[in-house]
C-alpha cells in the first residue's frame, strides 16, 4: 500500500458579482509552503466596536488561483491519486477514468 501525508489544496473561485469582493492575497514563497491570507475589513459604519480578526492565513501545498481551468486542477491533483491507485489495485481489477474534456 502506498503511503503518503495528505495534501491539501486550495482553489480560488470568483465570486458572484453581487456579493462584495473579498480581499485575498497569496504567498508562493519557494522556501516556505504556499499561504493564503484573507482580509475581512471591520465594517466601522455600523458604530460597534468589532474585535474580531481581520487577516486570516492558511497554509496549503499548493493554492491555484481565479485562473487556473478545470484540466489544471485535474493534472494537478487528481491524474496522480488516480495513477497510485492504478498501482495499488489488484492486477485483475481496471480502473476506468473519463477523459478530461477541456
Amino acid at each position: 500500500m502506498v503511503k503518503q501525508t495528505i495534501q491539501i489544496f486550495a482553489r480560488v473561485k470568483p465570486t458572484v458579482r453581487k456579493q462584495p469582493q473579498g480581499i485575498y492575497s497569496i504567498d508562493e514563497d519557494e522556501k516556505l509552503t504556499p499561504s493564503l491570507e484573507i482580509i475581512l475589513p471591520r465594517d466601522l459604519a455600523d458604530g460597534f466596536v468589532n474585535n474580531k480578526r481581520e487577516n486570516y492565513r492558511f497554509k496549503f501545498q499548493r493554492i491555484f488561483d481565479q485562473d487556473a481551468n478545470q484540466e489544471t486542477i485535474f493534472e494537478s491533483i487528481a491524474k496522480p491519486v488516480a495513477e497510485r491507485w492504478g498501482e495499488v489495485l489488484p492486477k485483475d481489477r481496471m480502473l476506468v477514468m473519463p477523459e478530461a474534456e477541456g
